[in-house]
């Protein structure tokens, strides 16, 4: 495996119980029927690669302590030190998301082969195609300069694989080319998939539903405004539920039993960060703390007046779609379209399942206050209080203005000034060895 980056020939199976927290290993096999083949897939869901915990430390919402336990594996990502950091720094991943591609790429070419019933074929190719769309977008928003669509046919981005070759060089593709065959796989899904929406305890599995809100996102990140306004309500047409925090706050809307769960997959936080990292002030002070219900269910005072989130590495907080994001990128859309009444409208109904009534009624005189400019600058600020610690808040620094940002750390201050390369993630130095073509 010369070329392409470690990818790792895995024959280990796994078999999905009634909940897909009991996702349990039971040996090798050479898959022939679609039972196999979902198996296999499923190996391919149960990898976590970490990219939205370690993307995370680099964002805003977090502060150190140069004394926790194990800091060492996160202070250089914090503080974008990526050319020299030290040995012991937690690797963003690569090897990982490319094993993923591996898995898919498998199952979507051996669909003449596979034995099985026509439909949970189909239904099996599309999850492979819409996992295989996943971890293209995020090497794509990992390893390249965010999507702009007058260089995007030029910036370089990152090798593709389809199939295997151990000897076939894997060269940077261009940012434009990356999307396409994203956009072209999500299309592929949605032509094959016949879920409409997963059952809680598969919800770990790709429906129709969850390729929606996907398209969703990835027109978002390529400001293309209506095309994702039109994902959404189609989406919104299968499910509009929205978690009511005033009538029961004790699921969190992250969980993968809320009512707004989409695709509860990708692990968004470690018990590393839950333990030995505390929430910035700056993510703290967005929030109005006496009537945004958020507040006191994502956060806990500890005993020195630090705040840490409570969105741990329990299984149970995995996500990567909800619902209240279809609603957002609305209000996101609507604003860069200049149509502030639906924006302001989108941002009111979410606002209404977040904050106490007397809250909910000053969040709505605000927000009917802002003007044209100010709108699209709220929509940002509620995104930051809707999605912290979900690993949202690094795409949304390097897609929309990429500020300069400041950190204080162990008595010294670091920058990452505005449009700064370092909104660009490097190559791992494993990654490049394996790869030269990188």
């Amino acid at each position: 495996m010369k070329k392409l980056a470690y990818i790792i020939l895995l024959t280990l199976s796994f078999t999905a119980c009634d909940d897909y927290l009991d996702i349990e290993p039971v040996g090798q096999i050479i898959p022939t029927t679609v039972e196999d083949y979902r198996n296999f897939l499923t190996s391919a869901y149960a990898i976590n690669t970490g990219s939205k915990v370690l993307t995370t430390y680099r964002g805003d919402e977090l502060s150190l302590s140069a004394t926790a336990v194990g800091i060492e594996q996160y202070e250089d990502l914090f503080i974008w030190n990526d050319e020299n950091p030290s040995p012991l720094t937690s690797a963003y991943p690569y090897a990982s998301i490319y094993n993923i591609i591996f898995y898919a790429n498998h199952v979507i070419n051996s669909g003449d082969e596979m034995k099985g019933g026509v439909l949970e074929k189909e239904q099996l190719i599309g999850e492979a195609h819409a996992l295989r769309a996943m971890q293209y977008f995020d090497l794509i928003n990992l390893y390249a300069k965010p999507y702009n669509s007058s260089t995007a046919s030029t910036d370089t981005g990152v090798p593709i694989t389809t199939t295997y070759d151990s000897e076939k060089p894997y060269p940077r593709e261009t940012v434009e080319v990356v999307y396409d065959l994203i956009l072209s796989d999500l299309e592929s899904a949605e032509s094959l998939l016949n879920v409409s929406q997963q059952e809680t305890g598969y919800n770990y599995r790709f429906s129709i539903l969850a390729v929606k809100a996907f398209k969703a996102r990835v027109y978002l990140f390529k400001n293309n405004w209506q095309l994702a306004i039109d994902e959404v309500n189609q989406a919104l047409a299968i499910n509009d539920e929205l978690q009511n925090l005033n009538s029961n706050s004790a699921i969190l809307p992250s969980e993968y039993n809320s009512v707004e769960s989409i695709l509860a997959l990708e692990t968004v936080a470690s018990f590393d960060m839950t333990e030995n990292a505390s929430i910035s002030e700056d993510l703290l002070s967005i929030y109005d703390q006496t009537d945004d219900l958020r507040f006191s269910i994502y956060f806990n005072e500890e005993s020195d007046g630090t705040y840490h989130s409570s969105k741990s590495a329990d299984t149970k907080f995995k996500v990567s779609f909800r619902t209240a994001e279809l609603y957002l990128i609305l209000a996101e859309c609507y604003a860069q379209l200049n149509n502030q009444d639906q924006a302001k409208a989108h941002l009111i109904e979410l606002a209404n399942m977040r904050y106490t009534p007397i809250g909910l009624e000053r969040y709505r005189t605000r927000i009917n206050e802002l003007n044209s400019a100010d709108v699209l600058e709220e929509v940002l600020e509620e995104r930051r209080r809707e999605f912290a610690i979900e690993g949202h808040r690094w795409n949304d620094l390097r897609r929309t203005t990429r500020p300069l940002l400041i950190k204080n750390y162990k008595n010294q201050e670091f920058r990452l000034e505005k449009d700064d390369d370092r909104y660009t993630i490097p190559f791992p130095n494993d990654a490049i060895i394996n790869n030269p073509d990188l």
